[in-house]
């Protein structure tokens, strides 16, 4: 992996992810799942990098979906960064990842993700809160298959 194309990567990404999060979101959700753009980005990217480049990237997810949410930025980024580190952290397991393993890391994260903020800024309704976020979870995994396949092909691609 090139040092230089990872973080200009990842900018681009939290941006793209960013913009899709604030726009496009509300307008695909199914039913209570709403897609979480942001999450997504931070799974993948975390399957590419390492544990520090994977938590500022986590770190700066949160922060933007603060900004965006108009909430508790402390609580978006506590979460994100915390799930982002995880992330990493499972790359360093030595696993082939693949699109099966983006599907399945994007699901937990998604859960710990949204359990975190859960303990760290109660919603209303925790019952409808955590069904929204299985659903979510389940939508986030589905949208990283596509995602991580792009994200490895640019960063880490093939040698001929």
């Amino acid at each position: 992996m090139k040092t230089w194309r990872y973080p200009i990567v990842a900018i681009l990404c939290l941006w793209m992810a960013g913009g899709c999060q604030q726009t496009l979101a509300p307008k695909i959700a199914i039913f209570d799942a709403v897609p979480d753009f942001l999450i997504v980005s931070v799974a993948c990217l975390g399957l590419l990098s390492a544990r520090y480049a994977s938590s500022l990237v986590g770190f700066l997810a949160g922060v933007i979906h603060g900004c965006l949410a108009g909430a508790n930025l402390a609580a978006y980024a506590i979460s994100r960064t915390f799930t982002g580190f995880l992330t990493g952290w499972f790359n360093s397991f030595e696993l082939e990842a693949n699109v099966l393993v983006a599907f399945a890391t994007t699901f937990v994260a998604t859960l710990v993700a949204q359990l975190l903020l859960m303990f760290i800024a109660p919603p209303q309704e925790i019952g409808a809160f955590l069904l929204a976020t299985i659903a979510t979870a389940i939508y986030n995994g589905v949208i990283a298959v596509p995602v991580y396949a792009l994200l490895k092909r640019i960063v880490d691609p093939p040698q001929r």
